[in-house]
């Protein structure tokens, strides 16, 4: 029983560190409070499993291609509804604008479930992938946990590579520390926001793809696990991306614990978004700057 809650907790740590990341790029690039990062999540589903349909593969096979649709998500959810805005709205309005986007992006995904569902003559909601068990090192271990591990850490260190090692991350780095002062020397803000919001969506995208393996999903998933996402970043430091993974798998592992031991005293697993909703607030109330706030002195 031990195995199986740290299995599950390092899995849950894994999506919930690309999806936290991803939320960090357009928090710390744009100031977006992006309420409609889960959606990219639940589309990221929806093409591997509409793929899977189609080919009668497994569904590990076309995370390249939720990873693509992710960037293109990202670029044109950016163009179309953030860009124009640059400049022009408040905070307050680009967070409520994402919250009309999280509306048109699922009940978009609703619509589509039903139109693949007619279609192809399969079920769209409900969706469960099957898993397949890896041998590594002479040990029988589930695909998941081997193939979200290689897949989230390999994300990570290619983002830590792509901020710190070349020029376009580094020209990234300088707009989030100073957008201005980073236009006036001649780079080019706005594709560097677009760009963020592209690897934004294709992470999210990426995660979405393993939740299938692990839960029940339908097109309010994405929605569902928000609460979680804005927990891990909020504990790990708003403006911080090594906070926000940290903070990942924090909330991972209180989650995935919490749980066991709620359903042990005879409590409803229903419970569980409130052990993120009680870490947000306790998290704002004493210790607003998170985890980040412990090596940062800005």
């Amino acid at each position: 029983m031990a195995m199986d809650l740290l299995v599950d907790a390092v899995v849950y740590g894994n999506l919930l560190s690309l999806l936290s990341i991803g939320l960090s790029l357009t928090l710390l690039t744009t100031r977006v409070s992006n309420f409609a990062h889960g959606d990219f999540a639940t589309i990221g589903i929806y093409i591997a499993y509409t793929m899977s349909v189609l080919f009668g593969a497994n569904p590990y096979l076309f995370l390249p291609f939720s990873f693509v649709g992710g960037l293109l998500l990202g670029f044109l959810v950016y163009r179309v509804v953030f860009e124009p805005l640059r400049g022009k709205a408040s905070l307050v309005t680009l967070m409520i604008v994402s919250m009309a986007l999280d509306f048109i992006l699922r009940y978009s995904v609703q619509i589509y479930a039903d139109v693949l569902q007619r279609s192809l003559g399969v079920y769209t909601r409900g969706i469960v992938f099957k898993d397949v068990n890896v041998n590594f090192l002479g040990s029988t271990l589930p695909g998941l946990l081997v193939i979200s591990s290689a897949v989230a850490w390999l994300f990570l260190l290619l983002l830590y590579l792509f901020l710190y090692k070349t020029k376009v991350g580094i020209a990234m780095r300088a707009v989030i520390e100073n957008p201005s002062l980073s236009e006036a020397l001649g780079i080019n803000v706005k594709r560097v926001y677009a760009l963020s919001w592209m690897l934004s969506a294709s992470f999210a995208s990426v995660a979405g793809v393993f939740l299938p393996f692990r839960i029940t999903v339908n097109p309010d998933t994405g929605f569902s696990i928000l609460l979680s996402i804005f927990a891990a970043v909020t504990l790990g430091g708003l403006e911080s991306l090594l906070g926000s993974i940290i903070g990942a798998y924090i909330i991972a592992f209180s989650e995935t614990v919490g749980v066991y031991y709620l359903s042990q005293i005879g409590l409803s697993t229903a419970y569980r978004p409130a052990i993120s909703f009680i870490t947000l607030a306790l998290v704002l109330l004493l210790y607003p700057r998170g985890l980040a706030g412990l090596w940062s002195k800005r």
